[in-house]
């Protein structure tokens, strides 16, 4: 292996393990992208078609507008200088996070590997060495699940790799498991989604009898779609069934109770937020509410919301808590909020594009496919479901950078095909016979997509 390959792969390594700590200059600026700042004309210089990739040059202007929005909107609102810096630099770094990862990690797979693996290691070594704040209040959630589901999702691309799918299978079975009686929902149903993605869960034929539609078609995403919803309302139930069964601590019980009889279910019912926030794009759709955006009025929606669900809090509390800020807790709805619709079509096209990468997928067969479909599945949640920043910003720029792998991959790879049958076509049947027959669309897919990703 060449030095300048080990030299990657080790920066890979200390940027992943990097990630999760932090030090406060008017936000928080992580380890990672201190050291990334510097390095980044050097890996753009020595890389600089991979910064051209068409779909990386699509993702960077809207990223653009996304911040040409903001800027017009604190400029309207007058938005105090701290609070416009503070989102400025959530932006920016996310933009050096995401263009440093697409130089250094490209398609190799390895070093995309060496990433995740610092990544995983460094989420655990975080809450040992600089914890969360709120880790008290639930130590899985807030602590020590990042890093162990990663971790156990990396494990069991190694036994996917050998297609030892019944393994596979125990394992994430077991992962979802833990978080079930952990009370911790999301990656029960990330668990789930994924587990009926990468697993043969219905085979292709039986005999003569095509149970999936071929590998090319719409009805083949359609089937896949209805399979995933399917998982996500098994992984509810699931959650039900634990909270019925007293399978969970009693106050996780009665929390998932509460949240349960509100009249919007479990999931909105958890996130009044997405609520509050939704009142807010609707009250100013088009410029936004600026950097830090406040206004107590939405902080006493918010309270009158969780009386309504049966979980009040006191107003002043949450009016402390909050400072003002209007509640978001979305990527989607957070940007939206803050800049404006120029925000919210960020995050739209960022959420498309997952959704198409998470059903190409499927159509791979390399390694890395449980962690990418983990991630991507993941992502598709956040931006609907989980504040932006923090260590988010390289998650989420990570898995765009394993979207824009597979989609340049596979349309690189339908090309390939396209130009393979061309050729076929024009050598015309041999005298006396047949011309022979292409290969399986199926086969040549994956085969192709298979060199064309591999390093």
């Amino acid at each position: 292996m060449k030095a300048a390959s080990i030299g990657g792969d080790a920066l890979a390594l200390i940027l992943g393990i990097a990630a999760w700590f932090s030090v406060h200059i008017v936000g928080d600026l992580y380890i990672s992208e201190i050291i990334l700042l510097p390095l980044l004309p050097i890996l753009i210089l020595v890389h600089p078609r991979r910064i051209f990739r068409p779909g990386l040059r699509v993702v960077l202007a809207l990223a653009g507008i996304w911040f040409f929005g903001q800027w017009m909107t604190d400029l309207y609102r007058s938005t105090e200088i701290i609070d416009s810096l503070r989102t400025y630099a959530n932006i920016g770094f996310f933009v050096i996070d995401l263009v440093g990862l697409a130089v250094l990690l490209g398609e190799n797979t390895r070093r995309q590997a060496v990433f995740i693996s610092g990544f995983a290691f460094g989420a655990l070594l975080a809450v040992r060495y600089q914890p969360s704040i709120w880790i008290d209040s639930d130590p899985w959630k807030f602590g020590y699940a990042f890093g162990v589901n990663l971790t156990a999702i990396l494990v069991i691309c190694y036994f996917y790799s050998r297609r030892l799918y019944a393994i596979v299978g125990l394992l994430l079975a077991g992962m979802m498991a833990v978080n079930l009686f952990m009370n911790y929902r999301s990656p029960v149903l990330i668990f789930m989604v994924t587990t009926v993605l990468i697993l043969p869960v219905i085979p292709e034929q039986v005999g003569r009898l095509r149970l999936l539609p071929h590998a090319r078609s719409s009805m083949r995403i359609v089937v896949l779609a209805a399979i995933a919803l399917s998982a996500g309302f098994a992984a509810s139930g699931l959650v039900h069934y634990a909270t019925s069964a007293g399978l969970i601590n009693s106050e996780a019980q009665a929390k998932n109770e509460s949240q349960s009889e509100t009249g919007v279910g479990m999931l909105i019912g958890g996130r009044p937020e997405i609520l509050v926030s939704a009142r807010a794009v609707w009250d100013s759709p088009i410029l936004g509410h600026g950097a830090g955006a406040k206004d107590y009025k939405y902080i006493e929606m918010l309270n009158d919301l969780e009386a309504q669900f049966g979980t009040p809090l006191d107003l002043q509390d949450i009016e402390e808590e909050k400072q003002g800020l209007i509640p978001t807790h979305s990527h989607l709805m957070d940007a939206w909020v803050k800049a404006g619709i120029l925000g919210g079509i960020f995050w739209a096209y960022v959420w498309w594009m997952a959704l198409k990468a998470v059903f190409r997928v499927g159509i791979q067969r390399h390694a890395l496919v449980p962690v990418y479909t983990f991630m991507l599945v993941e992502l598709l949640w956040d931006i609907l479901f989980s504040p932006f920043g923090g260590a988010r910003r390289t998650t989420d720029a990570l898995a765009i950078v394993i979207i824009l792998s597979l989609v340049e991959s596979t349309t690189i790879g339908l090309e390939r095909m396209k130009r393979q049958r061309r050729v076929e076509w024009r050598r015309g049947p041999h005298r006396g016979g047949f011309a022979p027959s292409s290969p399986n669309a199926c086969s040549v897919i994956s085969n192709i997509l298979t060199d064309s990703i591999t390093d």
